[in-house]
């Protein structure tokens, strides 16, 4: 037998700030509400005031009063209401719903004067096709009305960075990476997945270097999307990165590294930053490595090769290490030689080329999310009882496989015995560097 559900609208919720659902220091929030409302599951968003989201693009929903706008009503009215909160059922009729109410003025007729009562008491426009909320503070405790079915609000309070990092705690400690920094030299899809896995873990401050401009054929691999064409790379990563953690210092530099001052960066940067390179030409990471080792720094350099079956890793602390200089001369680049399938690092003359390289994001990502777990190792190499998980077990260089497929690899599948492999094996010392090879 077929069966039917008949389907009522869920409780009204409320995400709302810490600082705004309990007196803090003596002090009651009173103000505008402003934030998102989800219709289908009958749910509020509420951002909190003092954080770098584009809040223009969010909705006034409502208002908290400094009294309470019903308190005229009478001891009968407001059981009623109360009885229309705990006993609303849209599978019964208005008369059901308030069955319990006879002698006092129509059901009809108390709700609207309730409602009118409480549109008057809103001083600011709500979205006219938002339920509106209207609240007011009572015995120290926050009630918020929706005033469509005069049903209470459940209130979630939430204190921002405490939730959004809780699933971190006891590997990586907010108060900690709050205060780390990352440069970004490119911002394609090597550069935006780093940076929001990077704003998952709670760093704090971010200078994003990428004079690129969004593009449709971006998408697919990138970590923005149809909304961001047209725009810079820096403005929608560091938008992406806000509505993660809407806390963090975002500096957007819509140039090359090489044209940018390099008084402004060292301002920037201090013992708790890393240099990330992820530039479409070895050149630019070539001048950030260079950069971090002037000014004592960690680096690292992530790329694809070709078709992303494989990809490069290649990082060094200011203590002695081989450079990312001499990992370039040990390969034969400084002398003019460009190895075959390193497309992603190319030559200037075949950027256009690179820009519509092959290769999907689910290879991409395989590749720069091993090149982040290093990342989170060498910004935490100082930190009292962080444990690294790849750092003690890798090399300066390491080669990530996708595939061993020479269908896709070509010739150069050839040095890779099986596909996921992670080598631990590549060494660069001062005779390779001598030699001029690996």
């Amino acid at each position: 037998m077929k069966s039917f559900r008949l389907e009522t609208k869920r409780e009204p919720r409320i995400a709302l700030p810490s600082s705004m659902s309990y007196v803090t220091e003596g002090v009651q929030y009173v103000g505008v509400l402003k934030g998102y409302y989800v219709p289908n599951t009958n749910y509020y968003n509420i951002l909190p005031q003092n954080v770098k989201i584009e809040r223009e693009k969010s909705l006034v929903v409502g208002e908290v009063l400094g009294y309470n706008p019903l308190e005229k009503l009478t001891k009968e009215e407001l059981n009623c209401i109360r009885l229309l909160d705990l006993e609303v059922d849209y599978t019964k009729t208005k008369l059901e719903r308030f069955r319990t109410v006879r002698s006092q003025a129509t059901s009809d007729e108390l709700v609207k004067k309730v409602k009118n009562i409480l549109q008057e008491n809103i001083s600011l426009r709500v979205e006219s096709s938002l339920p509106g909320l209207i609240g007011w503070w009572e015995n120290q405790t926050l009630h918020l009305l929706q005033i469509d079915t005069l049903r209470e609000v459940k209130i979630e309070s939430y204190a921002l960075q405490m939730d959004i990092f809780s699933r971190n705690v006891g590997i990586l400690e907010s108060t900690v990476m709050l205060q780390k920094k990352a440069v970004f030299v490119g911002c394609g899809s090597v550069g935006s997945l780093v940076a929001v896995e990077l704003a998952k873990a709670g760093v704090g401050n971010f200078m994003l270097i990428d004079n690129d401009v969004f593009g449709y054929h971006n998408i697919c691999r990138h970590q923005c999307g149809i909304y961001d064409v047209g725009r810079f790379k820096t403005d929608a990563l560091a938008e992406r990165i806000f509505q993660i953690n809407p806390y963090a210092t975002v500096m957007k530099k819509n140039c090359m590294i090489q044209e940018i001052d390099r008084g402004e960066m060292e301002d920037f940067c201090n013992e708790d930053t890393i240099i990330i390179g992820g530039a479409d030409n070895r050149e630019g990471d070539l001048y950030a490595s260079d950069f971090a080792l002037e000014n004592k720094m960690p680096f690292i350099s992530i790329g694809c090769w070709e078709r992303a079956f494989a990809g490069e890793i290649f990082y060094c602390l200011p203590n002695g290490m081989p450079t990312y200089r001499d990992f370039l001369k040990a390969m034969g680049y400084i002398s003019g030689r460009v190895t075959q399938n390193r497309r992603f690092y190319t030559t200037e003359e075949d950027l256009e080329k690179v820009s519509f390289e092959p290769g999907i994001s689910a290879d991409v990502n395989f590749i720069t999310i091993i090149g982040v777990k290093i990342i989170l190792d060498l910004l935490n190499r100082s930190t009292p009882g962080f444990i690294q998980r790849l750092v003690p077990y890798l090399t300066q260089y390491t080669l990530v496989c996708n595939t061993n497929n020479p269908q896709i690899g070509g010739e150069q599948a050839e040095i890779f015995k099986y596909p996921l492999q992670v080598t631990t094996s590549i060494y660069i010392s001062k005779q390779h560097i001598n030699n001029g090879a690996i």
